[in-house]
């Protein structure tokens, strides 16, 4: 049942973890049990992708290095933190794109880049301020339209009154 050494790259991942773990302390941070643990490194069981999935997330394990043994065993720390950034804000492909020239540049043409943003940023606050000034006095305009009809409404109604009051 074994798949290309997958049973003994397992078994090295839970031997290079600081510190070591038995089968029953990984099955339990993976959420597995002891004996399933032992299926898979002594190749009786070939793991789910599920869990192997799991494994690389949980372990920061390079999930091509885990189903082939090719590159290194630990993922990039740097890359990870950067998944882990743009999944837990729900970044874009283009977002990502974006956030990682920003983090390609130096740390001049990176102030540049800050200090434009502020303008931009103060001026698209200067226009909601500016929008809801606006919004504020549009509203009053209503009010005060309103009171007018009804003013007027009043006025008629009684200067007709008084009309048909002259009238008879």
């Amino acid at each position: 049942m074994e798949s290309n050494g997958l049973h003994e790259r397992i078994k090295a991942v839970r031997k290079s973890l600081t510190p070591k773990m038995s089968q029953t302390v990984f099955a339990e941070a993976l959420g597995t049990k002891r004996d399933t643990i032992a299926n898979y490194e002594g190749g009786r069981v070939i793991p789910t992708d599920t869990f192997i999935q799991l494994l690389c997330t949980k372990f920061n394990i390079s999930e091509d290095w885990l189903r082939t043994g090719e590159g290194e065993m630990y993922k990039d720390e740097g890359e990870t933190l950067f998944a882990n950034f743009a999944r837990q804000y729900g970044l874009t492909e283009k977002e990502q794109q974006a956030a990682r020239y920003l983090l390609s540049l130096s740390s001049e043409e990176r102030q540049q880049i800050s200090h434009y943003l502020g303008l931009l940023i103060r001026g698209m606050q200067n226009d909601d301020a500016k929008k809801a000034e606006v919004e504020k006095r549009d509203q009053a305009h209503r009010m005060l339209d309103a009171e007018l009809d009804a003013e007027q409404k009043g006025q008629s109604a009684s200067t007709s009154g008084s009309s048909a009051a002259k009238m008879a």
